[in-house]
């Protein structure tokens, strides 16, 4: 390896080095930025994020879907942050044949990063949200628990493990109380070392039938997220449920766009 190469190499890491370990760039993952998993990273201490999303589900044999999401954060200590979001749809849904606008659930939400990775041990974070019942038909405050694994995988990416809770204590007839997920994530910087602006994502999920008397349902995506300024990303993403068993819902495709912005 040249000189020239290991100097490039030194600043680069150096820069990395110097950069918030939290902040809004586009290597740290949020869910719906644009997949479904988070990494272990929380906002970094006293930054805020403003993140944007738009969706567009082709469901089986049902209308186009819409729908958005909007979440502030706030790093209100170190390794930790707070979220509140919103998630309205319009159109065709994939458990439901209502196609009216729904407001969807306001969620309150808390992250918790409690080490960084060391040796072969992962970084671990626990998110905790609840959902209150703003949407059509809600029911009960809802709550998601979520046990966040990343590990560096091979020379620059990072594998993530998120392993979910879902609860709905005023689940109607026919719905569960309880459902689980797990989602298998991979990201990786595109063009790096010589390079560092763009992150491409992969998952694989498994999630637990909502209703009672279904299956579960697997899917897959692929997103990128992109740094178009010094706190600025913008992020796009494409997925599918490949196989639901034993009557379980799933959407053909979903296509999502997203911008965050850092301050």
């Amino acid at each position: 390896m040249s000189r020239g190469t290991l100097l490039q190499l030194a600043v680069t890491a150096i820069a990395l080095i110097a950069l918030p370990a939290a902040a809004v760039d586009h290597n740290n993952i949020d869910a719906r930025r644009p997949l479904s998993f988070d990494d272990a990273d929380s906002l970094a201490y006293r930054e805020q994020a403003l993140e944007f999303g738009l969706g567009l589900g082709l469901t089986r044999r049902r209308a186009l879907g819409i729908g958005m999401a909007a979440e502030y954060l706030y790093g209100y200590q170190m390794n930790s942050h707070l979220s509140v979001g919103l998630d309205p749809t319009f159109g065709g849904r994939a458990r439901d044949r209502d196609t009216r606008f729904d407001l969807g659930a306001v969620s309150v939400g808390w992250l918790r990063n409690f080490n960084r990775q060391h040796g072969r041990t992962p970084a671990f974070a626990l998110r905790a949200d609840l959902l209150a019942p703003t949407g059509i038909g809600g029911r009960g405050v809802g709550f998601r628990l979520r046990g966040i694994a990343t590990r560096q995988a091979g020379r620059y990416g990072r594998a993530h493990l998120n392993l979910d809770l879902n609860g709905n204590p005023g689940a109607g007839g026919g719905e569960r109380d309880l459902h689980g997920a797990i989602v298998l994530g991979y990201s990786r910087p595109l063009g790096y070392p010589t390079r560092f602006a763009t992150t491409g994502l992969a998952e694989l999920s498994v999630r637990q039938g909502e209703d009672q008397g279904t299956g579960p349902g697997m899917g897959v995506g692929l997103g990128l997220r992109k740094q178009v300024g010094v706190l600025s990303v913008v992020d796009v993403g494409l997925q599918t449920d490949l196989v639901g068993w034993k009557g379980s819902p799933r959407d053909r495709v979903r296509f999502v766009v997203g911008y965050s912005r850092g301050f």
